[in-house]
């Protein structure tokens, strides 16, 4: 793609443009891990981080998930994996929470890249009601094991932010 369908497409982005900046993964590894989608998530976010506000929500939330599933299987973390997360979080701190954790956990790699973010105090205080409002009213485990991580990566920590 040029650079320009690929600000075209980062402008334009909806739900069925998923499927092409989709991980998706060959089942293999080292020399013989294959992602056809590879080329155009990577030029896409390398165009995103020029200018966030130019991507919408949902673009940066399917971004921020799919290098989340791609570094389970690469062994690697995109470089600029935090500031998808940082945008994320700014976007709706308790909106895109879920979404947040489920990227830090997927593994070691995003964990630590994700825990570059930086929330203010405020915005700590707004993650720990809605961790518990949540868990009162959840009976899913898998979504309890996300909050119970952000309850620990945002709980009881001041910041300087």
């Amino acid at each position: 793609m040029t650079e320009a369908e690929i600000i075209a497409f980062v402008h334009a982005y909806g739900p069925s443009d998923l499927g092409r900046i989709r991980f998706d993964w060959n089942g293999k590894h080292a020399d013989e891990l294959r992602d056809p989608n590879m080329g155009l998530r990577c030029a896409v976010c390398e165009e995103a981080v020029k200018d966030f506000s130019k991507a919408s929500d949902q673009l940066i939330r399917d971004l921020y998930i799919e290098l989340a599933r791609a570094s389970k299987e690469t062994w690697s973390v995109y470089k600029n994996f935090h500031l998808f997360a940082q945008e994320l979080l700014d976007r709706g701190v308790t909106k895109y929470l879920l979404d947040y954790a489920e990227g830090a956990m997927m593994s070691f790699d995003t964990m630590l890249a994700s825990g570059r973010v930086k929330v203010s105090d405020d915005q700590r205080a707004e993650i720990g009601d809605f961790i518990e409002r949540e868990l009162r009213s959840t009976s899913d485990d898998r979504t309890k094991a996300l909050l119970e991580f952000a309850r620990g990566r945002f709980a009881e920590k001041k910041t300087n932010a």
